[in-house]
């Protein structure tokens, strides 16, 4: 998990200039991404954990503040202010409500605030690789998309997208908080006839 966090996180320095941010990491397992951005940047971490066990582990290993469970349903976060920063990983792929759930990441940054989603599953897995649908798409992974759908879905809750690159079976994506606008490209007529 470290090494794979390792991956993920260091495009951050190329893709941000990150000058103490207040970051919340989305979903933390160890809390490895949220120390990292710490110790690198001077960072403020928050984190949201899924379990007891982990939210117990970030707060005791790294000292930083933690909440536990994740409600994809009506998803909340339960810190007040601001954030520079979120890092969610493998958040978007549950979310029961996606257009709330972008809503709420939205309304949680500040101005130009970015959020890195990681870990997404990508539908070439099962559409081209010839992996398992059943797998892939399991009864908590709500959402399925491809790069194309996912810098939609994001343009049309206001993000710009400034980078997206699929690794490892996965989307990675940063995008920066905008106004939101009605005028997001849509998938044209032939792909749409296509999917």
């Amino acid at each position: 998990d470290v090494a794979v966090t390792g991956v993920q996180t260091c495009a951050l320095p190329i893709l941000l200039e990150l000058r103490r941010p207040r970051v919340l990491e989305v979903r933390s397992r160890l809390g490895s991404i949220s120390a990292a951005l710490r110790r690198l940047y001077d960072a403020d971490p928050y984190a949201m954990a899924l379990f007891p066990s982990q939210r117990l582990l970030v707060e005791e290993v790294y000292g930083i503040p933690a909440a536990g469970g994740i409600d994809y349903d009506h998803f909340t976060v339960p810190f007040p202010g601001t954030f520079d920063l979120i890092v969610a990983n493998h958040t978007f792929t549950h979310a029961l409500r996606p257009r709330d759930m972008l809503a709420t990441l939205h309304d949680s940054l500040v101005e130009g605030g970015h959020l890195y989603l990681i870990n997404e599953p990508d539908e070439r897995e099962y559409l081209q690789q010839g992996k398992s649908l059943f797998n892939t798409l399991n009864p908590f992974h709500m959402q399925a998309f491809d790069t194309a759908s996912l810098v939609r879905a994001l343009q049309a809750n206001g993000f710009a997208v400034k980078f997206v690159t699929y690794r490892d079976g996965s989307n990675i994506c940063l995008a920066q908080k905008r106004e939101r606008a009605s005028d997001w490209p849509r998938i044209s007529v032939s792909s749409r006839a296509r999917r």
